[in-house]
């Protein structure tokens, strides 16, 4: 019986803890997000005021900021939303949600770095919150910049998965049978019979696509390999098979291949399809002896070190 009455004492302490830490978590977050609107830090002589433009993903608005509050219309003029604003210290209260926020202004942030005018320079001046499924929305000065920003959301994983270009097994091909990325988490990949070309960027780990591919298989229905289509990849073996009839310069440049097969023929293959920052690493290259790849090899040698293995 006694040893019951000290258990519960425990447990009763131990409840009383947690409820002590989840309040002074629940007060410290409240606090911060209070005190980021009344000590505002580094954003203390920002001022929003003027015309922005928004690029939310794939959507783009104007959004005027002044006195009187923000007024948010879309590219027809039809007002999506109003209400008033209040800069924090990284901090963006938007009516009455508040969001993480980011400044950049690229003109002083390099003042004191370029010693001759800035002019010169395309420099930006914007600014980004985060929502509250962690995506950034930016706001630009300048329309141009803001198009430009549309243009890469575009390309990003997130906006097919939005339009629902992705397959079950993670590749997202445009009409014209263009492999546009993979996000797919198979080890060993071959490219589906209805793709004709690979784009830039499609198996690339920036863009956080092929993370976890080890082996890429390129039939014959794929004619044309795009500048980039592999870089900074995570694939580290890649077989070409007879019918690819073209790759661009720096296809599979700055990636973490180690071994990579050609076929008998490429037709058409731009210098530097290869080429890295510090040079190569040890890639072992396959073709046949004698076959134009090899011709191409000896006449465009990669920089660094590589082994030229013949079948």
């Amino acid at each position: 019986m006694k040893d019951t009455i000290v258990k519960s004492k425990k447990i009763l302490i131990i409840d009383g803890i947690i409820l002590i830490l989840v309040l002074t978590m629940f007060l410290f977050v409240k606090c911060r997000h209070r005190d980021a609107f009344t000590d505002k830090g580094e954003y203390k002589n920002i001022s929003l005021e003027g015309t922005w433009y928004k690029v939310d993903l794939d959507e783009l608005y104007v959004v005027r900021f002044d006195d009187a509050g923000f007024d948010e219309r879309d590219m027809y003029g039809e007002q999506f939303r109003k209400g008033q604003y209040e800069v924090g210290n990284h901090a963006l209260k938007l009516g009455s949600r508040r969001y993480s926020m980011r400044y950049i202004d690229e003109e002083k942030e390099l003042e004191d770095i370029i010693d001759d005018s800035t002019d010169q320079y395309d420099l930006k001046k914007y600014f980004y919150i985060i929502d509250e499924e962690g995506n950034k929305i930016y706001y630009f000065r300048e329309e141009e910049d803001a198009a430009d920003q549309l243009d890469y959301n575009c390309q990003t994983n997130a906006y097919y998965e939005k339009t629902g270009m992705f397959d079950e097994s993670g590749f997202a091909i445009d009409e014209e049978g263009i492999l546009l990325a993979y996000n797919g988490n198979q080890q060993e990949v071959t490219i589906p019979e209805s793709v004709t070309g690979i784009a830039e960027n499609a198996f690339s780990a920036d863009y956080d696509r092929a993370l976890n591919t080890k082996r890429v298989t390129i039939p014959s229905n794929v004619k044309k390999i795009d500048s980039g289509a592999f870089s900074f990849s995570e694939v580290r073996i890649v077989y070409i098979e007879n019918g690819v009839s073209e790759i661009e310069k720096w296809a599979f440049g700055d990636s973490q291949i180690q071994e990579i097969h050609f076929p008998e023929n490429v037709m058409n293959m731009k210098e530097g399809i290869l080429d890295t920052e510090e040079g190569l690493e040890g890639v072992k290259i396959y073709c046949k002896e004698g076959s134009g790849v090899d011709t191409y090899f000896k006449n465009n040698p990669p920089k660094g070190k590589y082994e030229m293995i013949y079948y």
